[in-house]
C-alpha cells in the first residue's frame, strides 16, 4: 500500500502546492488507489518512482481543480515588462510532469495495456 503521507510530502515538495491536509489527503489516497490498482506483485510500495507518480497525478488534478475557464490569458505590461498567464500551459506543463513521472515507474507497474489491430491473413 502507497502511504498517503508520503504522496502529502511529495506534493508538497515537488510542487508547492497549497491547501489544507484535510484537502489534499484525499487526492492522495484517490491518486494511490489508482496507481495501486496497477502495481505488479512484489513491487516496493514505497519506492519514490510511485510515490513522485502519485504527487504528480495529485499536482495534475490540482491545476485542473483550480483552473477556471474565465482565465483565458492574463497580460500585464510596464514599460519593457510583460507578464503573462495561461492556465493552459499550467495544464500542459502538469500533464508533462505526471507524464513524465509514470514513464519512470514503469518498471513497477503491470502493462494492462490492450491493442487492437487488424489480422492479416
Amino acid at each position: 500500500m502507497i502511504e498517503i503521507w508520503s504522496i502529502l510530502d511529495a506534493v508538497r515538495r515537488n510542487h508547492a502546492a497549497e491547501g489544507a491536509d484535510e484537502e489534499l489527503a484525499p487526492l492522495c489516497a484517490a491518486a494511490a488507489k489508482e496507481l495501486e490498482a496497477r502495481i505488479k506483485d512484489g513491487a516496493d510500495c514505497t519506492d519514490i518512482r510511485l510515490i513522485n507518480a502519485c504527487a504528480a497525478m495529485v499536482n495534475y488534478r490540482l491545476c485542473l481543480k483550480n483552473t477556471r475557464p474565465d482565465e483565458a490569458v492574463t497580460s500585464f505590461k510596464a514599460g519593457d515588462v510583460t507578464v503573462s498567464i495561461s492556465p493552459s500551459a499550467i495544464i500542459e506543463r502538469a500533464e508533462k510532469e505526471k507524464s513524465d513521472a509514470l514513464i519512470a515507474a514503469l518498471p513497477l507497474l503491470r502493462d494492462d495495456g490492450f491493442v487492437f489491430r487488424q489480422v492479416s491473413i
